[in-house]
């Protein structure tokens, strides 16, 4: 059964026929036809004359196909790859959906979109393949092939459908291995492709190095000078483009390492590409489609691209179809918006059942408020034995209400000096025995707090004896001393000092009496 490849490209329209991996036919159709420039004022839609277009070129060539594959460039489509953790299915498409509007530009509810998994054992993470694509965009190309009467079989990434032709050259896929497709002469968008065991793991469309040609479809008659002439400078700006992506490409991927990378290139350039290569240290090989189709065709990418579209007999390890994910979008709608007669249809026959959960559900509720009476009592009693609480009156005029703040400051200061100006006394008082030298006693100690002016004085008064009346004011001077070497005295008193001494004597021997003052 034979193939049909449409690819959609900046350049103009590539059909390709196949039957049994071999083009049987190839067309293509100009930008400059579909849109010319006189002619863009006319009101007949570009999808209803692509149609026409398209038709004219499958009667005159006499294709016969019911089914064709879409072939779309990136320009079209929203292409990101970025990791998740690992998620169970159901949660997993919910959860991508969200985390691909961190990389839109506009509303996820705009696209049909696909996605694809792969576990990356490495980081024990889900790396995600997302494609979407703008619904207008998708219901605009699907048009075209209802007026066609052609039932499409899928809508490809044209980067991803070039990935057949790596086997069909047999080319092995395991490890990390990169594909570049470019044409180096017409003005047709260019891919970079990096792949894990045949999964994309990083995908960007290259500036377009070529010079566009004035007529496209005469790209085959580029003379050798043209060629001569402008590799050199092309070549230089592709290296830069891939240098630029490969840097990208380490940075977001480390440890990843690409081992080779594989062109789809005019053969004419592959050896002045190799040249400007040489000093990057990556093993550049190349895949010559003409080996492997029986009629050698001139080089064109937009003819590889429309080509490898139509191989799907050969099937890569993608799983992403744009067409798939509108049809279970519009799935999805039905089964979120029933009929309201279908559900009553539905309901019908159980009526008596549906009536019984109906009452139960309303004896549970009445039975639920009947259980929170005695509880609502509970608290409204709970709530009448609060304090009351005199407040001021509504009515009260300004000149009141600033004689009731007063009063409440008033209140308010009083129980703010009890906490923050109450003197506590008991290290105070139980640091003197310790500060008391032999032979020096204490027989009264007053205390004075003077609130006025916030001022406590401490009074110490006692006796010391000794034999020798200078020894016992010695004696005084020693614990005055020890006073205000102590810290605790240091901290509320500012000023220790001795008020009186006084040296008396009797018939025991010579007795000083002393006051010692302490205040702040």
């Amino acid at each position: 059964m034979n193939k049909l490849g449409i690819y959609f490209g900046p350049q103009g329209i590539s059909i390709v026929e196949t039957k049994l991996k071999q083009p049987v036919n190839n067309i293509f159709i100009p930008r400059s036809v579909i849109s010319p420039v006189e002619l863009l004022e006319e009101k007949v839609p570009e999808s209803e004359k692509i149609a026409a277009l398209i038709k004219n070129e499958l009667i005159n060539r006499r294709i016969d196909v019911k089914e064709v594959t879409i072939i779309l460039s990136g320009r079209d489509l929203i292409i990101r790859t970025f990791e998740m953790p690992i998620l169970p299915k159901e949660e997993l498409l919910t959860a991508i959906n969200f985390e691909a509007k961190k990389f839109i530009p506009f509303k996820v509810e705009e696209l049909f979109s696909d996605s694809q998994s792969k576990l990356d054992k490495t980081s024990k993470n889900n790396f995600i393949l997302f494609v979407g694509i703008k619904k207008e965009t998708l219901n605009n190309y699907l048009s075209i092939f209802e007026e066609l009467n052609l039932k499409v079989e899928s809508i490809e990434y044209a980067a991803f459908s070039i990935l057949r032709l790596l086997k069909l050259a047999k080319i092995k896929e395991k490890g990390i291995i990169a594909i570049i497709d470019i044409d180096l002469i017409q003005n047709e968008e260019a891919n970079f492709v990096v792949l894990e065991n045949g999964f994309p793991l990083f995908s960007r469309d290259l500036t377009t190095m070529g010079e566009t040609k004035e007529d496209a479809g005469k790209a085959q008659d580029v003379t050798s000078d043209f060629i001569e002439n402008q590799s050199t400078t092309i070549l230089e700006k592709l290296k830069r483009e891939i240098l630029v992506s490969l840097n990208y490409y380490d940075r977001k991927f480390l440890g990843k390492n690409i081992s080779r990378i594989f062109f789809i290139m005019n053969p004419l350039h592959q050896q002045s590409l190799s040249e400007i290569f040489k000093d990057v240290s990556l093993d550049i090989q190349f895949i010559d489609i003409n080996k492997y189709i029986e009629e050698a065709i001139p080089f064109s990418l937009s003819f590889i691209k429309a080509y490898s579209g139509s191989l799907t007999e050969i099937h890569t390890n993608l799983k992403v179809d744009l067409l798939s994910a509108k049809e279970k979008a519009g799935k999805e709608i039905d089964v979120k918006t029933p009929k309201v007669s279908s559900l009553i249809a539905l309901l019908e026959p159980y009526y008596k059942v549906v009536l019984a959960c109906i009452s139960i559900c309303i004896m549970i509720f009445v039975f639920g408020v009947y259980q929170t009476l005695p509880l609502k009592k509970e608290l409204v009693n709970k709530v009448s034995l609060r304090s009351k609480i005199a407040i001021g009156n509504p009515q009260s005029s300004y000149e009141e209400l600033n004689i009731l703040y007063s009063q409440y400051n008033e209140r308010k200061n009083t129980l703010d000096n009890l906490f923050t100006k109450q003197k506590y006394l008991t290290s105070i008082l139980d640091s003197i025995p310790r500060l008391v030298p032999e032979g020096l006693w204490l027989d009264f100690i007053s205390i004075k707090n003077n609130e006025s002016e916030n001022n406590m004085v401490l009074t110490l008064e006692g006796i010391a004896y000794l034999e020798d009346s200078n020894e016992g004011i010695e004696l005084v001077n020693n614990f005055l001393s020890n006073l205000k070497a102590s810290s605790i005295f240091a901290q509320y008193f500012k000023e220790i000092s001795i008020v009186s001494l006084d040296a008396r004597q009797n018939e025991k021997g010579t007795f000083t009496n002393f006051l010692i003052s302490c205040s702040n």
